[in-house]
């Protein structure tokens, strides 16, 4: 389709037109013996905050129609997770990153970046992208979890001086459940953050207070990749509820906007109980078929106009709209054919598919400098 998505009406002729090729058209002017009524059922489009606005708007202009198919009644629009959760890496840059004034005591997060990333401090101060972020809040948050673990297994037992002392001793896994309990209790922020920083200067510590924020944003970072990984749509609702505070905070109206009306819809607004089924179970697809490996719609996209327009979309003056459009039902021939001959000529070792990087010495480096400057044990004053 040859169509700008950018306004309004051209979000109504990419609707019409997706429709058609599914064989779904107006009923008043199709053949009565094929025609598809869809005036009873639903169609679930998937995109960004814009294409969701424009097809409100879209929504708000048909509704003096007569018919349903004239003001588009089928149509119900489901914001993409994959963006949400850029959103949501954006938000603790927003919040950790941006200001140079975060960035002062010795346990901030771009202190974890002068160890993880050394030569690219000056990015992350800038605009890291997505990918920079996810790979910090990963990496990061790990090595801040298995410090809150060590401070913890020296307040239980003093001869455990590190964690590597602490598994030569086979805990059993009752006990590492019951751990596992008080460090989410003592190691995250909750209410009584704002009862810590109401103390004097002198009873309270600000770089200890900042570590457990710092936990907790990471946490529910980490919660809203796993759930979506596994597809889990309750535990992703349960977190967006959380997600929606922090980005009505950080300056991210519509992302707050659009979520609460996603949840509104499903839980209070649709009256059928199979349209709030079909909603939430087509949220994340999983193309693979693999256990772990769901993704969102709007990712799959993504990667579709990756190959369309990037990879196979031609260069030079072979890069046309006319050409892209020609060549996209090919995409999936080509990426066959690309992985046969590297099958059959034992080139697999050339993909672009990279090894896992072995971060052990870096982990190990941060690990270090975390603990010689204790986040996570308080020093009053």
């Amino acid at each position: 389709m040859d169509i700008s998505n950018s306004t309004v009406s051209g979000n109504i002729n990419s609707v019409l037109e997706l429709l058609k090729q599914g064989d779904i058209e107006d009923p008043a002017e199709c053949d009565p013996l094929q025609r598809i009524d869809v005036s009873e059922y639903v169609v679930l489009f998937h995109g960004d905050l814009g294409t969701g606005e424009h097809l409100q708007a879209a929504l708000q202009r048909r509704t003096i129609e007569n018919t349903p198919w004239n003001h588009l009644q089928h149509v119900i629009f489901i914001p993409g997770l994959f963006h949400l959760k850029m959103a949501s890496a954006d938000a603790i840059w927003h919040t950790f990153l941006q200001n140079s004034s975060v960035r002062l005591d010795q346990n901030a997060l771009m202190r974890d970046v002068g160890v993880l990333r050394p030569k690219e401090t000056g990015i992350y101060g800038s605009k890291p992208g997505f990918h920079r972020m996810h790979q910090l809040i990963t990496h990061s948050g790990i090595c801040r979890h298995l410090d809150c673990w060590r401070v913890q297994v020296k307040k239980n037992e003093s001869s455990h001086v590190d964690l590597d002392a602490f598994a030569a001793s086979e805990p059993l896994f009752d006990d590492l459940l019951a751990m596992a309990d008080v460090i989410a209790k003592d190691y995250v922020a909750d209410y009584r953050l704002r009862w810590m920083r109401s103390k004097d200067v002198t009873q309270h510590d600000g770089e200890n207070e900042n570590a457990l924020l710092l936990n907790k944003y990471m946490l529910l970072y980490e919660e809203l990749s796993y759930a979506m990984n596994i597809g889990d749509i309750g535990r992703v609702e349960t977190c967006v509820v959380a997600w929606i505070l922090i980005f009505k905070a950080t300056g991210k109206h519509k992302y707050a906007t659009h979520m609460s009306d996603l949840l509104c819809n499903v839980h209070f607004v649709y009256p059928d109980v199979w349209i709030r089924r079909a909603v939430r179970y087509h949220i994340l697809v999983n193309p693979s078929g693999k256990s772990g490996s769901f993704q969102a719609v709007d990712w799959c996209m993504e990667l579709n106009n990756l190959y369309t327009k990037v990879i196979h979309g031609g260069k030079g003056p072979n890069r046309t709209i006319d050409r892209i459009i020609l060549e996209s039902p090919l995409v999936h021939v080509y990426h066959n054919l690309q992985w046969d001959f590297e099958e059959n000529f034992l080139h697999s070792h050339l993909t672009t598919r990279h090894a896992n990087v072995d971060t052990t010495q870096t982990f190990n480096k941060l690990c270090r400098y975390i603990e010689q400057h204790s986040p996570h044990e308080p020093v009053l004053g």
